[in-house]
């Protein structure tokens, strides 16, 4: 049971983030229109929730190769060119994700004294997940690159794969 929770903690968290978005938006319309006094902090919990769902669904796409990819030239390469763009683009990836989790770890740890205008709460609760996504990226990116695969149920209505 632990071992599925934490492979499928990217859309746990996702799904978690998109409850509290359309949970945050339909409250903020309700008061906006019903009562005299609109909630100030349902777009704050709104925009800082977005940013969860945001990256965590980015890095749970990483894990089913749903990210975009042109190959319409590499294709048409000898199999010497297509393995030596298919490993530069590994590392250009890998290298981005690494650069990307650093820096934002470090801008979100920056940010720990800057608060949010409404709710007060440290800046770091919305770059926070930037870091964090950024550095699980890397880590599914090399289980994918290791020949871990997670498949999508077939029979799911959603199927993309």
């Amino acid at each position: 049971m632990l071992k599925r929770w934490i492979d499928q903690f990217e859309e746990i968290v996702a799904c978690g983030a998109l409850i509290v978005v359309v949970g945050a938006v339909c409250w903020g319309v309700v008061t906006r229109y019903i009562t005299e006094q609109p909630a100030a902090w349902a777009s704050e919990v709104a925009t800082l929730s977005f940013a969860w769902l945001v990256f965590f669904g980015a890095a749970a796409c990483i894990k089913y190769k749903l990210h975009p990819a042109i190959d319409m030239l590499v294709k048409h390469l000898p199999a010497a060119g297509q393995l030596l763009v298919r490993w530069l683009n590994h590392a250009l990836m890998l290298g981005f994700c690494a650069f990307m989790a650093i820096y934002g770890g470090m801008f979100a740890i920056s940010s720990w004294d800057n608060p949010s205008p409404v709710l007060r709460l440290p800046m770091t609760v919305l770059y926070g997940p930037v870091a964090l996504c950024f550095a699980l990226m890397a880590v599914r990116y090399l289980q994918v690159l290791w020949g871990r695969s997670w498949e999508i149920d077939g029979a799911r209505e959603t199927h993309a794969g």
